[in-house]
């Protein structure tokens, strides 16, 4: 069944359309690649601007205003649309499947659902630029309570942001499904590749803390259309849960970028050394301790924000342990070589 919508997509459509509406998961995992990095460029150009602006003391051909929503829209463009997906979206659609013996993922066409998701997702956010109050100006976090307040176009940023996480948790269910039901007669989970691993616990990330962003973000549209007091003071609302609430996805969303990476590292390592891989489940198991660590960390970023002396001494304890796996793959890695 997952071969058939291929060929069945396959032979419908020609040219372009015979891409963009394709179901093959090396076909999706290009798209995901030439959108990638035509958003990167677009990323660098603005940082670009920002560079050039900030070359000599004073302003020059960009007013502060225009300086925020540049800063922006060049976070969200670099982190949501570039550095998250990057890994996971490009080489987990084209390889895992050829990886665990497995013909396509569990899900083709959710994959390509999650592929327009992200296309639909970046054109809102490039499009929050021309309309509206002009681009969002607070800055990639969407920090209230200025993000519930300024004149500029923040619900279709965010909106944009909202539609991207639903792209990023399709991905991660596609490939936890993928896994766990479609490897090869002998394909044990102690034989799959550590890239492999990797994903899966990327996946895991995905789909359980990406969910709390898209709500959080939801409230920042319901709190600037109906006024409903969420997050503003001046309400009743808390500007610290949105801190805590945006920091629970966005601490995990660190390790949906570095643990694919280490997976490159874990496979990259052990052809160059002519070697087996040092510790193969030390490395696995340590792939879902990071996963697992990732989750209960996320008061390391709001130190400054007023918390009590116990949660600061207990974060900071967490954040020491969530190094203890990532040493082991460091170790393991150095071991191998």
């Amino acid at each position: 069944m997952t071969g058939a919508g291929f060929y069945e997509t396959r032979g419908r459509f020609t040219g372009i359309f015979s891409w963009i509406f394709t179901t093959d998961h090396k076909r999706i995992g290009l798209l995901y690649l030439f959108s990638l990095f035509s958003f990167f460029l677009v990323g660098v150009s603005l940082g670009l601007l920002m560079r050039l602006e900030l070359i000599a003391p004073g302003t020059h051909f960009i007013s502060a205003r225009t300086y925020n929503s540049i800063f922006t829209v060049h976070g969200v463009i670099m982190i949501f649309l570039f550095i998250i997906p990057g890994i996971p979206a490009v080489l987990g659609n084209f390889i895992l499947p050829l990886q665990i013996g497995a013909r396509d993922v569990s899900f083709p066409r959710i994959n390509l659902l999650s592929w327009w998701f992200y296309i639909t997702g970046a054109a809102v956010i490039l499009a929050s630029l021309f309309t509206g109050g002009g681009a969002p100006d607070t800055g990639w976090t969407f920090y209230v309570p200025y993000s519930i307040r300024t004149g500029t176009n923040v619900s279709l940023a965010v909106l944009g942001v909202v539609f991207l996480g639903v792209s990023s948790t399709l991905t991660g269910l596609n490939f936890i499904t993928t896994i766990h039901r479609l490897r090869a007669p002998g394909m044990t989970w102690f034989r799959l590749p550590l890239f492999i691993w990797s994903l899966y616990a990327t996946g895991w990330v995905q789909l359980l803390a990406t969910p709390i962003l898209g709500i959080t973000l939801l409230l920042i549209i319901i709190e600037r259309v109906f006024g409903v007091g969420f997050f503003d003071p001046v309400k009743g609302g808390d500007p610290i849960l949105f801190e805590h609430l945006f920091w629970i996805y966005s601490h995990p969303a660190v390790y949906i970028m570095i643990l694919p990476g280490m997976g490159v590292v874990t496979e990259i390592i052990p052809i160059f050394s002519r070697r087996t891989i040092f510790g193969y489940k030390a490395i696995a198991f340590s792939s879902l301790g990071i996963a697992s660590f990732g989750y209960i960390v996320w008061g390391h970023h709001m130190f400054t924000s007023g918390m009590s002396d116990t949660a600061r001494v207990i974060f900071s304890l967490l954040t020491f342990l969530v190094a203890v796996p990532s040493g082991i793959k460091v170790f393991s890695w150095v071991a191998s070589l």
